[in-house]
């Protein structure tokens, strides 16, 4: 079984979408000089994220409303689809996605591109605080073959809900791709001893370890409004063992994997030889008044399914 190289970058992202773009085509190509065959970036990389998800904030909205663009044919998006050609790798990226129909009509999205064109988008389903009032969410958690694996993605708070990845790894996911806005839970004074970076941590073995798949998280830096990043942008295996971390400022964690063999060791000796998702029994939980599941309307045109 062939080894690939995967690439997750650290990185910050401004309320200046050429500034952004840059960013990305240069690390796409420190990246691909570095041997990478899939590189990763954050969530909302490409406009940049929300300054604060607990409060409203209108300039907030008004830019992301006027720098949103519908995929695949968006200019950056197209930008970014040329340099994935060139370098011949993959790429996955998050961005403020416009509905193709409905212009005032967003979504918080991670786009996979490929050498040969667009290969699929994700629409984040989980939205905290204010990012509901911005974004509709997405209804499904598509894989995606490609010449690396089959590829899934989530976006940040996703991995929170185990059904997110185990409905990926139920449809054959080999990796779970993560662009995240993961932040301190204060200002970052305290750095990897804040709170949020140990739930960071855990969720993500977490995750990859209960579905025996790979999970490759990249999350920004610095400080944006009021939400200070503390990076740590990962690839993590099968068992759940973090193999490389890009650190809490910019950068990139590298590392060259074999998928399949990884996989197959995690689901036949390396734990006691089991493969849980061959034990998993589906429970359906009744209805609860924890949970508040339809309060959207989905615009026209999308299924309900």
């Amino acid at each position: 079984m062939s080894a690939i190289t995967i690439a997750s970058v650290t990185l910050a992202a401004f309320y200046d979408k050429a500034r952004n773009l840059n960013n990305l085509l240069a690390w796409m190509e420190h990246a691909a000089q570095e041997g990478a065959d899939l590189v990763v970036f954050p969530e909302q990389i490409l406009q940049g994220y929300l300054p604060d998800t607990l409060n409203w904030n209108g300039e907030a909205v008004a830019w992301q409303m006027a720098q949103a663009e519908v995929v695949p044919q968006g200019e950056s998006v197209l930008a970014l689809q040329r340099q994935a050609t060139q370098l011949g790798v993959h790429v996955v990226f998050g961005m403020t996605e416009r509905h193709p129909e409905r212009a005032e009509v967003l979504f918080n999205s991670a786009v996979l591109l490929g050498p040969q064109g667009l290969v699929g988008v994700y629409r984040k389903v989980h939205q905290p605080g204010d990012e509901k009032h911005v974004y509709y969410p997405g209804s499904d958690f598509p894989v995606f073959n490609t010449p690396l694996g089959r590829i899934g993605m989530l976006i940040c708070y996703d991995k929170v809900f185990p059904e997110s990845t185990r409905e990926l790894a139920l449809k054959g996911a080999d990796v779970m791709i993560m662009p995240t806005a993961w932040g301190y839970g204060g200002d970052g004074s305290a750095g990897d001893a804040d709170p949020m970076v140990d739930s960071y941590t855990l969720f993500g073995r977490v995750r990859a370890l209960e579905n025996q798949c790979w999970m490759i998280e990249s999350n920004l830096c610095g400080t944006h409004g009021n939400l200070h990043y503390h990076g740590h942008s990962r690839i993590i295996d099968p068992l759940g063992n973090i193999i490389a971390d890009s650190g809490s400022t910019e950068g990139m964690a590298l590392a060259n994997v074999e998928i399949q063999s990884a996989i197959l060791r995690a689901r036949s000796s390396d734990y006691l030889g089991y493969h849980f998702l061959k034990d998993y029994v589906p429970v359906q939980a009744p209805p609860s008044p924890l949970t508040v599941h339809n309060r959207h309307a989905r615009p026209l045109g999308e299924s309900h399914e």
